[in-house]
This record gives C-alpha cells, structure tokens and sequence, in this order.
C-alpha cells in the first residue's frame, strides 16, 4: 500500500472536559496518514486518479470544528473515521497534540494516536 502523509495541520476545536476550557478554541496539530493504491494517479499524472489532499485537509478541520469535544481521544477518533468515510482509503492514523492548559508549565503537550481501517 502507498502512503501520504498532511503533516501538522493546525486546528482551533472547542476542547476540554470543562465548560471553561471548550469556552475559547483551542490550538492543536494533527498529523493525518492514509494508505491506498496510488498507482494509477501516478502513471497517469492525472489529479482526477489521485487522492485531492486538499480536500482531506478540509475534511480534518471541518471534523475537528463540528461540535465541541471533551477528549482529545473522542476528535481523533472522529478525523479518524470521517475521513475513512470520505475517501477511498484503506487505513488511516491520526496523531492529535494539545497543549493542556492545566500542565502548560510541565510540557511541552499530550498526544494520542489513532489507527483505523
């Protein structure tokens, strides 16, 4: 399987398990990987063959700000299986990172990663 790869993507979700922390937007970055068959668009050189990265960029931030969350496990789930919904991928792995307001001053932030098929 071939691979591609939206690497830290910037993201501004209503995060947090309180009310006050889901108040204002909150920076995270996202790595986004898919796996397919990308022979085809690459013999051809045709975009209408290839997967449209754009495209699963716009799919990643309109996951992240469709509703507010309480876990940065729930969001990556939710990238996760949006875009394994919305295009002809075989698996996809989202690594999610936020800086939790609680220990700003002990890290630098958390991370979870998700793999689905």
């Amino acid at each position: 399987m071939d691979r591609l790869t939206l690497a830290n993507i910037r993201l501004m979700p209503r995060i947090g398990v309180t009310p006050g922390e889901r108040r204002q937007p909150q920076l995270c970055q996202a790595d986004v990987t898919v796996w397919g068959d990308f022979e085809a668009a690459a013999a051809t050189d045709d975009l209408e063959r290839a997967l449209n990265y754009s495209r699963i960029h716009e799919k990643v931030v309109e996951s992240a700000h469709a509703r507010e969350f309480n876990l940065i496990e729930t969001l990556t789930y939710q990238i996760a299986r949006d875009i394994l919904r919305s295009f002809p991928v075989r698996k996809v792995n989202v690594r999610l990172r936020k800086r939790p307001a609680s220990l700003a001053d002990k890290l630098d932030f958390i991370e979870v990663e998700a793999e689905e098929e």
